[in-house]
């Protein structure tokens, strides 16, 4: 009997097969996760860039000389909502504006920003 041979496998051997699996089924988990959380910020910061780009477009389509100051806008991208928050001040030359445009998630956060120099048309 002690050469009689053995078939099949032990407990041990299959539990540690088991949480071998587990612990590749975790990683595959939180790697897809992660995947489309990142799917998810880059969708919203192209909304938010649409955002602030349309909002830059409409102040030089307006044709005015900007005024000094801080305004806030709302601003909807495929039904996503924002709030647009632009800060205007002045430059060396008297007839261009520095405008910083923000653009902010529903939690207040910067998604998108940019700054540039808008001439007095």
């Amino acid at each position: 009997m002690s050469h009689a041979r053995r078939h099949g496998f032990t407990l041990i051997e299959v539990l540690v097969a088991l949480a071998v699996v587990a612990i590749a089924l975790i990683a595959a988990l939180r790697a897809s996760g992660s995947v489309q959380d990142n799917a998810l910020r880059f969708q919203q910061s192209v909304l938010a860039d649409q955002c602030g780009e349309n909002y830059l477009v409409e102040l030089r389509l307006r044709r005015q000389f900007l005024g000094i100051g801080t305004t806030t806008a709302r601003c909807t991208e495929a039904e996503h909502d924002f709030v647009v928050q632009a800060e205007v001040s002045p430059t060396p030359n008297p007839n261009f504006r520095r405008v910083n445009v923000s653009v902010l998630d529903p939690d207040g956060h910067a998604s998108w920003s940019v700054t540039t120099i808008i001439g007095n048309l």
